[in-house]
């Protein structure tokens, strides 16, 4: 049955990636029936796969959705207006709930639960060395088809997406997705994978005991044009994400990259070829960068200021008006996925425009599911984001570090991200997040006895 959980996650992403993303509801429900049916079908046939291997993180899951459910509890205005806090509009009391739109509340806990079935199919998927492998293929491959997608908009000026002829950012690499950002988002989780390739590729170049393959096997032509498409790969990732000339995405891919390097520069993987390869990577994609041309980059960090100025309409604007809902409803929000009704309430901004995100993942949480809620999800990415750091650096050089690898480099990178736009709020981003958390979660952590032993340089 895990063969079940791969073909839906696979199927699942794809689905969610190649249609904008995720964002039309009708084609991320197809998305949700596969992982519901997939999760019901595995409960019904093998009730001994449902137990949980991630102790107490499967709390999370339980908690978060707790807190959406009582959201959406009709409950005693008396009661109401003890739980939502102060300052409750009258009409807000009326309602019975503690969301301000218990239908937008309802829409996003699906696809919170979509997202739990991910988080849990890829525990599953990792339970099989084999189809673990697999869907990293079929994940770095997907990243592939976007990058490439992307570079074709940028460099032909064929800003389509399949048949649909795209309104907003016609000068940019989106691939699939509408807007930008969130395109960097999908690309940034994407491409710690392909660079952890490089180094597993190079590690079992060099023989590593654990790589399970035979000296004559990993010094032939095929382990060479390997390592060589993995770097290859990761050069066109990184070219499709700085042609979307998404600013915060360029940086967090940046600072992941930074972070990826200094893991390796401090493991068992250090060396001068490890050396040689991150310098390939750099020169390689600064190179082709600047042979398409950077004029539109550079242009595009040179009015950050316009979107992160104190005063007048900014990013900062919004970031100030999500303060006083957190103020007034700290413990549990206003409802998941209310921030664009709650808002109209204490904007000061933008007051022409219909402002739908806070533009800031961790102000946007915290004001549509309080501030509990939003310390405990965050809290446990950062635990899960320390444990495969500790993988990487204590296990052995095989498989299994190269996932803990880019497990780590995509949670930096998209937590980063995560301070200047929303891309947790879009379905196909926070899906392959929950599935990079799944991994992360199930890397094996070598033996106190693996580790007393001697590694080989």
């Amino acid at each position: 049955m895990t063969k079940l959980a791969e073909i839906s996650l696979i199927l699942g992403l794809a689905i969610a990636v190649l249609v904008f993303g995720g964002v039309e509801s009708i084609s991320f429900s197809i998305v949700e029936v596969i992982f519901f049916g997939a999760a019901a079908l595995l409960l019904a046939t093998s009730p001994e796969i449902s137990q949980p291997s991630f102790g107490k993180i499967a709390l999370v899951p339980v908690v978060l959705s707790g807190i959406v459910l009582l959201q959406l509890c009709p409950l005693p205005s008396s009661l109401l207006h003890r739980l939502a806090g102060r300052d409750v509009p009258q009409p807000y009391i009326g309602t019975g709930y503690l969301s301000f739109e218990p239908y937008a509340t309802r829409t996003h806990f699906l696809i919170l639960l979509t997202c739990f079935v991910a988080f849990y199919f890829a525990q599953l998927v990792s339970r099989d060395r084999r189809r673990k492998q697999f869907f990293i293929g079929a994940l770095v491959a997907l990243g592939t088809f976007e990058a490439f997608y992307g570079l074709v908009q940028y460099l032909s000026g064929w800003q389509q997406i399949f048949t649909y002829v795209k309104k907003f950012d016609l000068e940019e690499a989106t691939g699939t997705y509408i807007n930008r950002n969130h395109y960097a988002g999908f690309l940034e989780m994407i491409l710690p994978f392909s660079l952890a390739l490089v180094f597993y590729e190079y590690a079992k170049l060099r023989g590593d005991r654990d790589s399970k393959v035979n000296l004559q096997s990993v010094i032939g032509k095929s382990a060479i044009q390997k390592l060589v498409l993995s770097l290859a790969i990761s050069v066109v990732l990184c070219a499709a994400l700085v042609f979307s000339r998404s600013r915060m995405g360029i940086l967090a891919a940046a600072a992941s990259i930074l972070v990826i390097f200094a893991l390796v520069a401090i493991s068992r993987l250090h060396g001068r070829m490890g050396t040689l390869l991150a310098a390939s990577f750099i020169i390689l994609s600064v190179c082709l960068a600047l042979w398409i041309g950077p004029g539109p980059i550079v242009s595009r960090f040179q009015t950050v200021n316009e979107e992160y100025s104190l005063g007048g309409q900014s990013r900062i604007s919004m970031w100030g008006d999500a303060l006083p809902l957190i103020k007034h409803h700290p413990w549990l929000g206003t409802g998941f996925g209310t921030f664009p009704i709650a808002y109209t309430s204490s904007q000061t901004a933008f007051l022409s425009q219909f402002v739908n995100h806070a533009h800031n993942d961790y102000l946007e949480v915290a004001a549509d599911l309080g501030i509990p809620a939003t310390a405990i999800l965050f809290v446990s990415i950062l635990f899960i984001l320390g444990r495969a750091i500790r993988s990487f650096l204590s296990g052995e050089r095989d498989f299994e570090r190269a996932v803990a690898l880019g497990c780590a480099g995509s949670i930096v990178a998209i937590l980063l991200h995560s301070f200047a736009d929303f891309n947790l709020y879009i379905p196909a981003n926070a899906l392959l997040l929950a599935t990079i958390l799944g991994l992360a979660v199930s890397v094996r952590m070598p033996s106190s006895e693996a580790r007393s032993k001697p590694i080989a340089a």
